[in-house]
């Protein structure tokens, strides 16, 4: 599952005016100095979960991965990563602006993640967070269920660890 630029889905957010819309593109390369706040306002320092500017340029450059990139009002607000593994896909990362949250912007992405899924006739979709990840509230309203946990994977600041949680959604 490639990048494609012709891969467009605008959803209205939730709790929003009708005027207001997520609209979700393709990113590139050069978009990654644009997500570099988000992922600074997404991702608490205590965790250690966010990636810096070499880390999602590698990841990028590795062979059917994407970067999708969300924006409310015409402002970049959202990203998520990608990577297709065979008959799966897996969600890397996603993230949305502190001051977008709520809007529906993460609920968009995942919108779109599952359509693209779908079109190119993958089984599911998995993903692994940190337990207690606020995230996990959104994966399970689309119906993602735990498959495995990992204990003690993560390690957080001051030397706190935090158990892995794989999560999966069939399609």
């Amino acid at each position: 599952m490639c990048a494609n630029p012709t891969h467009r889905l605008t959803i209205k957010p939730m709790q929003c005016g009708d005027t207001a819309k997520t609209i979700i593109t393709d990113g590139t390369a050069t978009d990654i100095a644009s997500i570099m706040p988000i992922m600074n306002s997404a991702f608490d320092p205590q965790y250690g979960e966010a990636w810096n500017s070499a880390q999602c340029l590698s990841m990028l450059a590795l062979p059917y991965t994407n970067l999708y990139i969300a924006q409310y009002e015409q402002q970049i607000c959202g990203f998520t990563f990608t990577r297709s593994l065979y008959e799966d896909v897996e969600l890397l990362m996603i993230a949305t602006h502190g001051d977008y949250a709520r809007l529906g912007v993460a609920s968009a992405m995942m919108k779109h993640i599952i359509k693209i899924a779908k079109k190119y006739n993958r089984d599911r979709i998995f993903l692994e967070m940190r337990q207690g990840n606020s995230a996990e509230t959104l994966y399970d309203n689309f119906g993602f269920e735990n498959i495995t946990e990992r204990k003690d994977y993560y390690k957080g600041c001051y030397n706190i660890y935090y158990n892995a949680i794989t999560k999966e959604l069939l399609l």
